[in-house]
């Protein structure tokens, strides 16, 4: 955005030239500056959609498109207004739910302080009983009659035996009970978590956490440059295995894709399920000659797998192949542009004989 255009009638100074450099100078960095800072702000965003998270994140992706745009002043003043009151109420609703979810781990912790006072208060019972046990026993010591001292101290120890016992039990039940609920409640929360992001058949992460994905990772490289590349990949003649084998043997082929792919691929990398049988693999901190060597890598070693069409019928097996589109981040680059460079090498990739990957140079 340049606010100050450039004008050189008679009587412009080269003192005033200097001052409009200045002046535009600052302009630039000041929107560098608010651009990193909405950015900021929706990192601190927490992922939930009860408190209209994703609408959120919308507002502040509109800001910044506008604060790129070579708008006026008035505009600018006009486009932040409409947001700023929704901004301010979520800050609110996040503020709100980690008092209400810090009020649930409270109420957590004090469960597990209840159950741990309750066997303290069981082991004060214990050491009591143990402290009568002690006493009766130097009675016992008093006596003169040997026999009379064995018979007592039978009995005593067997109570003993048996108090010592009973302790245990209480303390063992009162343990797993504490223990089953502090997981159920921690399973429950990853289970909610897992559900959202995750593609439920495959196991990859789902098109809605891709596409959060790629939004996150283009306007953090407009802050910090690095390296990213994306694969679009796409199953060969995966209708044709439907039709052959059955939809069940179909999705057993997509979810030994993703199991490959995690085998393959780094635990940093992002692997998604873009749609049917199309994936998208995200390198980040890849440039693009590193990303189609691994990309034809990977399409050599799929090929050459079988994989079991029925666990019961080990004689039977099948084998697939994958063709890749492989692009890299540009500056500048938005998220549809970005897909789109690897999607027409993907396309390259299915008309030029498939089981392959082709780079966006090639296209």
């Amino acid at each position: 955005m340049n606010l100050f255009k450039r004008k050189t009638p008679s009587g412009i100074t080269p003192e005033s030239n200097q001052l409009l450099d200045e002046c535009n100078e600052r302009v630039k960095v000041l929107l560098n500056v608010s651009g990193s800072l909405i950015f900021f702000l929706r990192e601190c965003a927490m992922d939930i959609a009860e408190i209209e998270t994703d609408d959120f994140k919308n507002r502040l992706d509109k800001i910044a498109e506008n604060l790129k745009q070579d708008r006026t002043v008035y505009d600018l003043k006009g486009a932040f207004s409409d947001h700023k009151l929704f901004i301010l109420d979520f800050i609110g609703r996040q503020k709100n739910h980690i008092r209400e979810k810090e009020a649930e781990l409270m109420n957590i912790i004090e469960m597990l302080r209840n159950g741990m006072t309750a066997m303290f208060g069981d082991t004060r019972n214990f050491n009591a009983k143990i402290y009568d046990q002690n006493v009766r026993m130097e009675a016992i010591t008093q006596l003169d009659d040997i026999r009379k001292i064995k018979e007592s101290l039978k009995t005593e120890v067997r109570q003993m035996k048996q108090i010592i016992q009973e302790k245990q039990a209480s303390d063992s039940k009162r343990i797993e009970s504490l223990s089953k609920e502090v997981t159920v409640l921690r399973s429950s929360l990853e289970q909610v978590k897992d559900a959202s992001m995750m593609d439920a058949m495959t196991g990859a992460f789902n098109r809605m956490t891709f596409d959060a994905r790629m939004q996150w990772m283009i306007q953090r490289s407009e802050i910090v440059w690095n390296p990213t590349s994306l694969m679009m990949c796409d199953l060969d003649n995966f209708k044709q295995i439907n039709d052959t084998y059955g939809h069940i043997v179909g999705d057993r082929v997509l979810k030994c894709f993703v199991q490959e792919c995690k085998t393959m691929f780094r635990s940093d990398d992002f692997v998604a399920r873009y749609g049917g049988e199309e994936f998208a693999i995200i390198l980040p901190g890849i440039n693009l000659r590193e990303a189609l060597k691994r990309a034809r890598s990977f399409c050599k070693l799929l090929a050459g797998k079988q994989f079991l069409i029925d666990p019961l019928r080990p004689d039977e097996r099948i084998s697939f192949t994958v063709s890749i589109g492989v692009s890299e981040l540009r500056k500048k680059d938005s998220c549809d542009v970005f897909i789109d460079r690897a999607d027409k090498a993907l396309y390259k990739a299915k008309r030029t004989g498939k089981s392959r990957a082709v780079s966006e140079k090639e296209v």
